[in-house]
């Protein structure tokens, strides 16, 4: 894994033209990581943490309109920990995160822009070479509706109680390769 901090910033400045095109997604993980389980009135918090494997999944960048897409897929792996116990969940993923794609996107200072009819997303690119991009994302997402019945269960007998809501702030690292 590649880690950076805040204060990682690349040289040079990136074009669109250095975008446009096909890329294989590579690498999907999260750090810095923290959950929110709400519940009559109340909340409890805790860690989470992610990571993509077995990535079988291209991320296209078109111009003129500028559009965003994925196609495949990738397995997503997931940790959500909670007074001293784990929920894990995995999941094939045949999109980037709904957050982003598809999406139009544009290009400022080296941060892209991906918004769709929901909402925006800001990615920083913290390094990029003609065969390489990493994007770095923050996303603040209720995730209770990914989950399934046995996996809400096992949640809520963990915390002792029925949640309504569970959310995830996280930085979201993607790194494609062409």
């Amino acid at each position: 894994m590649i880690g950076c901090t805040s204060n990682d910033t690349i040289e040079q400045t990136i074009s669109e033209d250095d975008l446009l095109g096909v890329w294989n997604v590579s690498e999907l993980y999260t750090e810095i990581g923290t959950t929110g389980a709400y519940f009559d009135g109340q909340s409890a918090t805790g860690a989470y943490s992610g990571v993509g494997s077995d990535f079988d999944m291209t991320a296209l960048f078109e111009e003129n309109p500028n559009n965003f897409y994925t196609s495949g897929s990738f397995t997503f792996n997931g940790t959500i920990s909670f007074l001293n116990e784990q929920l894990t969940t995995q999941q094939v993923v045949d999109s980037i995160p709904s957050f982003i794609s598809p999406a139009s996107w544009s290009l400022l200072d080296n941060t892209i822009t991906f918004s769709n009819a929901d909402e925006a997303v800001l990615s920083n690119i913290f390094y990029y070479s003609n065969d390489t991009l990493r994007l770095k994302s923050s996303i603040n997402e209720n995730i209770l509706d990914e989950l399934n019945a046995e996996q809400i269960q096992q949640l809520n007998s963990v915390l002792n109680l029925s949640i309504d809501s569970l959310t995830v702030n996280a930085d979201v690292y993607l790194t494609l390769t062409k």
